[in-house]
């Protein structure tokens, strides 16, 4: 037992009842269980509690034992003197603060349903990745998709948070700010900080300016990642050079070191040369992501706009003077969907909340909702268990239940362990 699971039970009402009898024989009716109250002080706010014929509107506290109150120093503390119900789970010992202010104490040990503490200790003991097991596909529909929907939004607004962060340092300029955050994201997790690095390196309007010169933007693009401080033999990054000796005296630019790159335990069609290349293809559209976005597109038109590809000479290498077999270097379906996710998604989210625009992050649940779901070892965890995914949108969800509920396992602040612990009393 521990008083986690007894703030649940009160909580969630799963006592069967709302009358007892005090440790004195006094009768006790719960009017209101009152608000759960996540911060110091006592545990519920603005509880109802009807004492024999006398209604008492005030604060709960709630412990294993009696003398949980001493060792836990409250009668020292002034913000427990309001309290109009002492709730125990085992009465050990009387109180004198108890007796001077005359408050009731309601011991809930034969209370409380042997089953229910039963499915708590197999939520709290269990040793699989998803403690509730195959249990979890028993909770209700309604339970299970309201739960995923607020998931889902959590775990876009986690990402959004840093968002904010890139806004200031871009002068609060939405188009830069989606620039660095799209350069970020184009590092595919193992280069996101190098590639975070680049976007803040050059501005976007720098780059514009060279939008109908691609030759002079991957000049841009890899002399300021620290690729072209070596000598080549190939006749490519030779001329990379040339046009990079000039730009980065015209806008004072400062190479990163080689060093941040990863090419080690990454796909070729991943490496960061190839992922530069495609991200200067993208920079050199006519129009920009965030004018696009404005438009609100179809998940096909952004798919369309993303339809991108490296250069001539990448198509036979992925690295500079390293000949390879030729193959086309598009940008990915999965790769596309990543974006979506990291990016946009995000990006228009933190949009919303900015401008008070609701309708761009109903919008942007609804491209999740059309992605199909990401298939990793997260995701696995629950489709093992025969739970339907169907969508990003719940594959978002399920990653967020599995890091911030599932491996901590904090079945209590879970829905569908709560769900569970309902069902069996």
């Amino acid at each position: 037992m521990n008083e986690a699971l007894l703030h649940t039970i009160w909580k969630y009402k799963l006592l069967g009842q709302n009358r007892f009898v005090g440790t004195k024989g006094e009768t006790i009716k719960i009017v209101a269980f009152g608000e759960h109250n996540q911060d110091s002080g006592p545990d519920f706010f603005s509880s109802k509690v009807l004492i024999n014929d006398l209604l008492l509107v005030g604060n709960v506290e709630i412990h294993i034992k009696t003398s949980d109150w001493l060792k836990h120093k409250h009668q020292q503390n002034k913000a427990y003197d309001n309290l109009v119900l002492h709730v125990v789970y085992e009465h050990d010992v009387e109180l004198s603060q108890n007796e001077q202010f005359n408050v009731s104490v309601v011991e809930l040990k034969n209370v409380i349903n042997p089953s229910l503490i039963a499915q708590y200790s197999q939520l709290e003991l269990s040793k699989q990745t998803i403690p509730c097991g195959k249990s979890i596909t028993t909770v209700s529909d309604i339970v299970w998709k309201s739960w995923m929907d607020r998931l889902a939004i959590s775990r876009i607004e986690e990402k959004t948070k840093r968002i904010d962060g890139l806004f200031q340092l871009c002068h609060q300029n939405y188009e830069d700010t989606l620039y660095v955050l799209l350069s970020r994201n184009f590092g595919f997790k193992i280069n996101n900080d190098a590639f975070e690095l680049l976007g803040k390196s050059i501005p976007y309007s720098t780059l514009k300016k060279h939008a109908d010169h691609p030759i002079q933007i991957e000049a841009l693009l890899f002399g300021t990642a620290g690729f072209l401080d070596e000598l080549f033999t190939d006749a490519y990054p030779k001329l990379l050079q040339n046009e990079y000796e000039f730009l980065k005296h015209k806008y004072q630019l400062v190479p990163l070191k080689k060093e941040l790159w990863k090419f080690s335990k990454t796909r070729p069609a991943n490496f960061p040369s190839i992922r530069i290349s495609q991200l200067g293809h993208l920079i050199s559209k006519q129009q920009s992501l965030y004018h696009i976005l404005e438009k609100q597109p179809s998940l096909m038109e952004l798919k369309d706009f993303f339809n991108i590809e490296t250069t001539t000479y990448w198509k036979t290498h992925f690295k500079f003077d390293s000949q390879a077999d030729e193959s086309s270097k598009i940008l990915g379906e999965s790769a596309f969907h990543t974006i979506v996710i990291n990016t946009i998604v995000p990006f228009l989210f933190f949009m919303s909340e900015r401008n008070s625009n609701l309708e761009l992050k109903e919008y942007a649940i609804d491209l999740l909702a059309q992605l199909p779901a990401e298939v990793n070892t997260k995701t696995k965890a629950y489709t093992s268990l025969g739970v339907k995914t169907e969508s990003a949108l719940e594959s978002q969800a399920q990653i967020q239940l599995h890091d911030f509920f599932c491996s901590t396992k904090v079945c209590l602040h879970c829905h569908v362990g709560q769900a569970l612990l309902k069902k069996s009393f």
